[in-house]
């Protein structure tokens, strides 16, 4: 409770007149500054008792419940508020403001105002914005108002509403992606080095290697311990690498690398899900894990919702021991140092796709950054890697789908 420019105003004149009063002994200025002092003291308690009996109830897309809400980064959202009023008496003039943590920046703080909230009934406050960002968001405390009925003291209350959402990210459907159209459904042509059954070569032996795959005639001819290679078969199924170094990312707020390389992954998984395929994530990140094994759809999505640029580990290092017979590696910079492994994997026999971020559009305008683009798709190009470099257009699922000039 706090008094208002209004209400300085009248407890002045009620001392003002109570001085003249007590100067000419005047009764009528007596009876006027008592009055003006009764309706400053009565004003005092009215405003808290309007908010003392006030409740909220959140509804994102109808949805009172977290857990009932499937909401994507893009989508629009209706936002629902209703003002539950237990006292006995109306409340009045209630200011109030929301604040939607996954909003535009423009929307993010909703104020709203209700001219009158009859006593135990409730009034109806509504919202229309969208989801601009994705991760997992807490509702903050809504801060109610009210300054009824004579405008002397305005109350403050915050009303909380414990609310928690996941925003998944956004995804789109691809028409086709020929590392996956053109993958062997069921039995793997490839060989990997590995535990399989058959031989595919030989070589030193290293510390850890098991003394039942040296190779005795090869030891005894070079006069130090040879073991044999195996070929490990790959299993259908697609590979998705994400870039995640703090270094990589540019941009800024939602305007990042990064966000629109988590829309990328998000479209590959969907269109592999869609086939039936299992979906492995990989990510260069200590502190983001991606989980062990292929993934479940909601699993994937959780994953990428909530996952940041963090770190500064190497990407080749989440691209060892890939076991699936494609990989889609998202570069969310063109990173020379990830052209070699990803060569090597195609060269194993494996389908490898690239996705190279063009870093230009999200840089500020008179950025100087050396181009490194053409130089990493080449080198990847050349290594024999599909490749797709996309950047600022508003249609880069149509890049994802188009065929290789070579196909």
């Amino acid at each position: 409770m706090r008094p208002t420019a209004r209400g300085w105003t009248l407890l002045a004149v009620a001392l003002v007149l109570y001085f003249f009063a007590n100067q000419t002994q005047v009764g009528w200025l007596y009876v006027l500054s008592a009055i003006a002092g009764g309706i400053w003291l009565t004003a005092l308690f009215i405003p808290r008792g309007m908010l003392g009996r006030l409740s909220l109830v959140r509804r994102i897309n109808g949805a009172a419940m977290p857990d009932e809400l499937e909401l994507y980064a893009g989508q629009p959202v209706t936002l629902d508020l209703e003002l539950v009023n237990a006292g006995r008496m109306p409340a009045l003039q209630v200011r109030g403001v929301e604040a939607c943590p996954f909003a535009p920046v423009a929307d993010r703080t909703l104020p709203f105002f209700a001219p009158a909230a009859p006593a135990r009934a409730s009034v109806q406050l509504h919202h229309e914005t969208s989801s601009a960002r994705r991760g997992w968001f807490e509702f903050p405390p809504v801060t109610l108002t009210t300054a009824a009925p004579f405008g002397f003291f305005s109350a403050r209350r915050q009303v909380n509403v414990p609310t928690s959402v996941l925003v998944l990210p956004e995804y789109r459907e691809l028409a086709s992606l020929a590392l996956l159209d053109r993958m062997p459904a069921a039995e793997n042509t490839f060989a990997q080095i590995g535990l399989g059954g058959d031989v595919v070569g030989v070589r030193e032996y290293r510390p850890g290697d098991s003394r039942r795959h040296i190779h005795w005639r090869s030891s005894a001819r070079a006069g130090q311990l040879i073991v044999k290679e195996f070929a490990q078969e790959t299993q259908p199924g697609l590979t998705i690498a994400l870039d995640l170094r703090a270094a990589s990312v540019v941009g800024v707020d939602e305007n990042t690398s990064l966000e629109l390389a988590i829309k990328l992954a998000a479209t590959l998984a969907r269109y592999a899900d869609r086939r039936g395929l299992p979906v492995t994530l990989a990510a260069n990140s200590r502190q983001w894990p991606a989980p062990f094994g292929p993934s479940s759809w909601w699993a994937l999505m959780n994953y990428l919702a909530r996952v940041q640029a963090e770190g500064d580990e190497s990407f080749a290092d989440c691209l060892q021991g890939v076991a699936t017979q494609g990989v889609a590696a998202i570069l969310t910079a063109p990173d020379q140092a990830a052209v070699e492994p990803l060569v090597e994997l195609r060269r194993s026999g494996l389908g490898v796709l690239a996705v190279v971020i063009d870093p230009a559009p999200f840089l500020p305008e008179g950025s100087n950054l050396p181009d490194q683009v053409e130089a990493v798709t080449g080198m990847l190009a050349a290594g024999g890697v599909s490749v797709r470099v996309i950047g600022g257009e508003p249609d880069w699922e149509r890049t994802l789908c188009a065929e290789d000039e070579h196909a």
